[in-house]
């Protein structure tokens, strides 16, 4: 099809991802972000996680369980906070509708299918344009300590095995020979599960790698630039309005992650997306001659540590707060403890180093599913929701937003998706 002068709102993950795949395909692409640079918001210090194994979103059955107790428990991975409740209505109560088994399992297979496919793309563009972003191709391995790692895989995983999920069941002795830094909690593994087509690294410098390659494609890049309205003609979307100036193209991106809301409502489209707070803490390993050779994911803390190159990140937690970008000592601490709970021969030198704490919005959609496609104003696109999945499903979610936008048959089913869920 001709080629489209396209907007994309969005320099993180998506907006990048998207921008790329549409240049790709010929088209005239201009990314706006308010930021100096890309991957400046949520995208910044991430888990760094690539895990098509870890495709079920938050509101999986008894999650209502989960934040009930969470209000008393300050250590509680997922973390309600009161204050925010009124402003988590209506969509809390979508969130949790779509916590019933039937829906759940739904959001499971979709989100392994887009992640699946993305994670090749993301092979693909790493080999071609030889980015280096700290990746590590070594799979992901999910400790147990109190159920069984028989039981942790069980349930949804055989369904997605037969889309494509491997999966290792490891005893003690295994497990230790995965990972050997974890014979100090030797006494406290039940076992492991391992998924060895995961993958790891520095979402940020990915992002950022990714954006030079498309600038050199022919994609434009507009820094500090902040959009405050669309343009709506009669129901169809021909452009946005910065602090500076009206832009008209024929169609306009939004990857503005739990932001969009506020270029949608004037539109009457309410997007059922909240963001939902993440936590980091990144160390310095220089100084180690034994360090971490694959991500660990904690299945009783919901956390992971991810080694990057000369640093480990400890991430997790997820805190519904609103708008509250407070860097809470209490939630670092979790992730200090979880450090000493996992390594604890190496917790205390890594801990007296350089500590880089950082919290982010994930924007989380109320079904568990991104939002990927043309709104029901005419020109006017989605590339958002992903939740805790932004960069395992980043690559592929730009894929199809780029196949829709040209007319093309998506490599995947699209319906779970679709923008017109809002």
């Amino acid at each position: 099809m001709p080629a489209k002068e396209i907007l994309i709102i969005g320099a993180g993950l998506a907006g990048i991802a998207s921008a790329w795949a549409l240049r790709q395909r010929g088209h005239r692409v201009t990314v706006f972000d308010a930021h100096d640079g890309p991957a400046e918001e949520t995208s910044f210090a991430n888990a760094g996680a690539l895990t098509p194994s870890e495709p079920e979103p938050w509101n999986a059955p008894g999650v209502h369980w989960q934040l009930l107790s969470s209000l008393a428990d300050p250590h509680s991975p997922m973390k309600l906070r009161l204050k925010a409740v009124p402003g988590l209505t209506p969509w809390g109560l979508r969130f949790l509708w779509n916590s019933r088994r039937k829906p759940y399992e739904a959001a499971c297979q979709a989100n392994f299918a887009l992640s699946h496919h993305s994670l090749k793309l993301t092979q693909a563009v790493r080999e071609a344009e030889k980015l280096d972003y700290d990746n590590l191709s070594r799979g992901t391995l999910k400790i147990c300590r109190e159920a069984p790692p028989e039981a942790v895989r069980d349930g949804i995983n055989k369904t997605l095995a037969d889309m494509g999920l491997a999966s290792e069941i490891l005893d003690v002795e295994q497990t230790l020979a995965r990972e050997p830094m974890l014979e100090a909690v030797r006494d406290q593994i039940a076992g492991s599960v391992f998924y060895p087509l995961d993958e790891s690294g520095d979402a940020r410098a990915f992002t950022r790698e990714l954006a030079k390659r498309a600038e050199a494609a022919g994609v434009k890049f507009e820094w500090q630039t902040r959009v405050h309205e669309l343009i709506d003609r009669a129901g169809h979307i021909i452009g946005v309005r910065t602090d500076d100036e009206e832009i008209e193209v024929e169609a306009v991106v939004l990857a503005t992650g739990h932001a969009s809301w506020k270029l949608l409502a004037p539109l009457g489209l309410h997007l059922p997306v909240r963001p939902v707070k993440g936590y980091s803490l990144t160390l310095d390993m220089s100084g180690l001659n034994e360090r971490p050779g694959l991500p660990v994911v904690d299945e009783a803390l919901h956390t992971i540590a991810t080694p990057m190159g000369d640093r480990l990140r400890i991430a997790g937690t997820a805190e519904f707060t609103g708008l509250d970008r407070t860097l809470r000592e209490d939630r670092v601490d979790n992730l200090r403890n979880l450090l000493r709970s996992i390594y604890p021969q190496i917790a205390d030198t890594l801990l007296s180093g350089e500590e880089k704490a950082w919290c982010g919005f994930r924007p989380m959609s109320a079904d568990g599913r991104p939002f990927i496609g043309e709104t029901r104003a005419k020109g006017l696109w989605l590339v958002t929701g992903h939740g805790h999945l932004g960069w395992t499903q980043a690559m592929g979610s730009g894929d199809v937003l780029a196949s829709l936008m040209s007319d093309e048959t998506p490599a995947i089913d699209t319906q779970a998706f679709s923008a017109a869920r809002i």
